[in-house]
């Protein structure tokens, strides 16, 4: 018997996060998705409801869902959040279930007037949210995505990371985001090449724009987002190393 497929979200939200938890719950074999964010009352009330509108709308597949706080900023209480996920994913003989995916969704945006003018405590925080935590959660997670593929060469084990166009060119009002997201990146590059071998594919999902519904502006429509990492996790660790998604000129 093939075993209950789990995609867990870190960083779930009205935008990228729950759009891409969505379609990979209605397009792919997951039948257990795991949400976490800082305001998880939010998480219940609109991307849980959400969900479970899509997969009334678009599968009849019967889907676990739930919902767990985490401060990714908070270091030190991150551990015992990933001992309370293993909790939450069944392991035995009967009803054997695997993590197959993890998707890291996290970033700070907050503008200062100039490239100075960022306190250096920020940016502490900006590191600790969208690189430490990473390394942490892909402590935890890259072994065991590494035994899967093994096991079983139909699962697609896989850590995606949501980046964008700052560590290529970074903005000086956004000093703290842009070298958070290219050591992000950095780290993803190591983490790629150290697991491709192994059938982990360790992708970049990276975002060149504002993410929104109106496209009219230029903007990125989350489910085309999640449409795009959708098609760059079929294909694998053949895929690369990244998927840039872009939005087109305002009209």
């Amino acid at each position: 018997m093939s075993p209950t497929r789990t995609i867990i979200v870190f960083g779930s939200g009205p935008g990228i996060g729950i759009h891409l938890a969505s379609h990979f719950a209605t397009h792919g074999p997951f039948t257990h998705v795991i949400l976490l964010a800082r305001n998880t009352s939010r998480v219940q009330s609109s991307d849980a409801v959400f969900l479970k509108q899509e997969l009334a709308a678009h599968s009849n597949k019967d889907v676990k869902i739930d919902v767990v706080a985490i401060d990714l900023a908070d270091l030190d209480v991150l551990p015992g959040v990933l001992i309370k996920l293993d909790g939450l994913v069944k392991r035995g003989q009967q009803d054997e279930e695997v993590v197959e995916v993890v998707v890291f969704n996290a970033a700070r945006i907050r503008m200062t007037e100039g490239a100075l003018d960022l306190d250096v405590k920020e940016m502490e925080e900006d590191l600790r949210t969208t690189t430490l935590s990473l390394y942490l959660i892909a402590q935890h997670y890259l072994p065991r995505l590494s035994s899967l593929h093994s096991t079983d060469p139909a699962l697609k084990p896989a850590l995606l990371i949501t980046n964008s166009h700052l560590p290529h060119s970074p903005i000086p009002q956004l000093l703290s985001l842009s070298l958070s997201k290219a050591a992000q990146r950095n780290m993803a590059q190591s983490f790629n090449i150290a697991f491709r071998e192994q059938g982990v594919h360790v992708g970049l999902i990276t975002v060149h724009g504002v993410v929104g519904e109106k496209k009219e502006d230029g903007q990125i429509r989350p489910s085309e987002i999640a449409r795009k990492t959708w098609e760059f996790y079929e294909e694998g660790v053949e895929g690369g190393l990244e998927v840039v998604i872009s939005g087109g000129a305002p009209k």
